[in-house]
């Protein structure tokens, strides 16, 4: 390690994260920090308050980890501890430990906090169906005499955010867990570049190679970046090579398919393309609901409050981008809520969507976006919801609740949202009656209506 010294080793820590994050999160999440002391091979830094805590450790892993290997820190441990709190409630951020075994041990292992990316943790949506069960299935079939459909290597791909990574190191763990003597090493491939320069600069490449031939499973991400990379895509080619021919699995991440990536060399793209692709799709509503539901029985927010119904459905609505921006809004309610001392509910919700993109949340909404998203909520198209002849019960519901929304969210006049579905002004006004009487009713149906109505407001 190149210095014991908790104040340069931080130094060191906090320049590459300044380099991989906004000014914005820097200032706010990494510049109170302070380093405390290293204690048995692990590095102690101090943060302001738990809520800090929380989303250091659950929005910040992988940029952690991409500082320190990047540093050359790979095998440093971090605990982050609370001012004020006791030193035994700090909770340690570090790769899990090689759970493998053989002659020479894998230099690099999960990155730290990856512990709750496996495969049960997966929240499983329309969009990301094929990757799952691709995933599922490189793990089960490991070992197995080989199928016709051939998932080596698995090429998972999507935009950054969606859980590529996720269903990469949950593979590695699955297959770790049912046979813990496999040897699986998981790179990024530009932390794969770093390690390649200082090999290059020490004249000496071919044990690096060897280092990553001898494993079992190599879990290889982020190839997108390998363009510009022409020693890099060399490198690779030949421990893919050499991997695909010995019969070792490969799961590749990136965020466009194999055709697409440009710079690579033809003969790598070939060796991308020889198993399954597999995509990654932005989550519906139903799934982001799901995905913030699985969040909150994470371990790290057992003690939060109940964040109600209607604050998980605005939450849904407003993160569309990414699983990473959903997980992100969550904590960053939680937190804006810890900060004042209250429960999680809409006004914070509303704050803590306008702090963090500059949109006022409270703004008179469109009718056609009320439109969109009752239509998004409901599961059904756009297009359909707007249609008068579609009299189908999965078409009505939603249209009469999109009627209702639009009258008591914005204030249009009966004929007005007439207008907006080729209907009499009479009808809009039967529509909205039923929806009212159904929720004195039904009190799921309330709840739901309710929830979405506060979540649009």
């Amino acid at each position: 390690m190149p210095s014991a010294d908790p104040a340069v080793l931080w130094n060191t820590i906090r320049l590459g994260l300044s380099k991989l994050l906004p000014e914005a999160s820097f200032k706010e999440w990494i510049a109170p920090c302070e380093p405390l002391k290293m204690h048995d091979g692990a590095l102690w830094i101090q943060v302001p308050s738990a809520s800090a805590k929380l989303w250091i450790e659950q929005q910040l892993p992988e940029e952690f980890t991409d500082a320190l290997a990047q540093a050359g820190l790979g095998e440093l441990r971090l605990e982050f501890h609370v001012n004020g709190s006791p030193v035994t409630e700090a909770k340690v951020l570090r790769r899990t430990p090689p759970m493998v075994s053989g002659p020479t041990e894998p230099s690099i292992a999960f990155p730290h906090l990856f512990n709750r990316y496996t495969l049960d943790r997966f929240v499983v949506g329309p969009g990301s169906q094929l990757a799952f069960a691709a995933a599922r299935a490189v793990v089960e079939s490991y070992g197995k005499v080989a199928s016709p459909l051939s998932m080596n290597p698995l090429f998972i791909y999507g935009a950054a955010g969606l859980g590529k990574t996720h269903l990469m190191v949950g593979i590695g763990k699955g297959l770790l867990a049912r046979d813990p003597k496999l040897r699986v090493v998981y790179i990024k491939v530009d932390n794969f570049f770093n390690e390649l320069t200082v090999a290059i600069r020490a004249r000496n490449t071919e044990p690096m190679r060897k280092k990553y031939q001898q494993n079992d499973v190599l879990l290889l991400d982020d190839v997108q970046t390998l363009g510009k990379m022409e020693r890099t895509q060399e490198e690779i080619f030949h421990i893919l090579e050499h991997l695909l021919q010995h019969g070792k699995q490969i799961v590749i991440t990136s965020d466009k398919p194999p055709q697409r990536l440009e710079g690579c060399h033809e003969r790598l793209i070939t060796r991308f393309k020889w198993g399954l692709t597999a995509d990654i799709q932005p989550p519906d509503f139903e799934t982001r609901i799901a995905i913030l539901r699985k969040k909150l029985e994470d371990a790290d927010f057992l003690s939060v409050p109940r964040i109600p119904e209607d604050v998980l459905t605005f939450i849904a609505h407003k993160a569309k981008g990414s699983v990473r921006d959903l997980e992100g809004f969550l904590t960053r309610v939680i937190f804006q809520a810890s900060l004042i001392g209250i429960p999680p509910n809409l006004e914070v919700a509303h704050a803590a969507f306008q702090g963090q993109s500059g949109e006022e949340a409270t703004a008179p909404v469109p009718p056609e976006r009320i439109y969109r998203m009752t239509a998004e909520t409901f599961n059904v198209s756009y297009v359909d919801l707007m249609k008068r002849r579609s009299r189908q019960q999965v078409n009505l519901v939603p249209r009469q609740v999109a009627m209702y929304l639009a009258r008591e969210i914005a204030s249009q006049p009966f004929a007005d949202i007439g207008r907006s579905f080729n209907m009499h002004h009479s009808t809009v006004m039967n529509a909205i009656d039923s929806v009212r009487d159904r929720m004195k009713r039904d009190p799921e149906f309330h709840r739901m209506v309710q929830a979405l109505l506060n979540s649009i407001h």
